[in-house]
């Protein structure tokens, strides 16, 4: 049997380790009004590839006004998120029932359990920034905040707020 790649053993490479596991998620979402609803989800993270990967299965209640959802419907999603050694940079693709494809990924870096991670789209209504801000806090702990700019980053406004909790292994 082989080793893992040297990539997937280099330290920067393990970063996301401390999230592998099983959480229960308490969501806020934003609302068209300007007001935020609380919504239960739950996540498993596994290491995949020798490491090289780690691999998010998400579900969760949701409203997402800017998707043009009225009603709020449970859905279920995927992340696969891989580290470039030769870049230094982590990328993060998602898919979802609502959008069932791996859009354009999520950029960037974390150190120290705190990572900044951002893309750029063009809408209807013009150019539009999204970061993702993941946090460990804690052991058992990690809170997450997707935010909008249309302003090329000079302004962010979050849209949805997610604190994890590890769940308890204990039966």
């Amino acid at each position: 049997m082989t080793e893992a790649p040297a990539g997937c053993r280099n330290p920067a490479a393990r970063a996301f380790d401390f999230w592998v596991g099983d959480w229960d998620i308490h969501q806020h979402v934003l609302q068209a009004d300007g007001s935020w609803r609380e919504f239960p989800a739950v996540t498993s993270v596994r290491a995949d590839l020798d490491g090289c990967a780690i691999v998010e299965h998400w579900e969760g209640e949701v409203l997402f006004f800017w998707n043009g959802m009225q009603e709020p419907a449970i859905i279920k999603g995927l992340s696969v998120r891989s580290y470039d050694p030769g870049s230094g940079t982590w990328s993060i693709y998602w898919m979802d029932t609502l959008s069932p494809h791996f859009g354009a990924p999520y950029t960037g870096t974390i150190k120290d359990g705190r990572g900044t991670f951002q893309r750029a789209w063009d809408t209807p209504e013009g150019h539009r920034n999204g970061r993702i801000a993941f946090e460990a806090a804690g052991q058992d702990a990690v809170d997450w905040t997707l935010a909008i700019s249309s302003d090329e980053g000079r302004t962010w406004s979050d849209i949805w707020k997610m604190a994890m909790h590890r769940r308890s292994t204990d039966t």
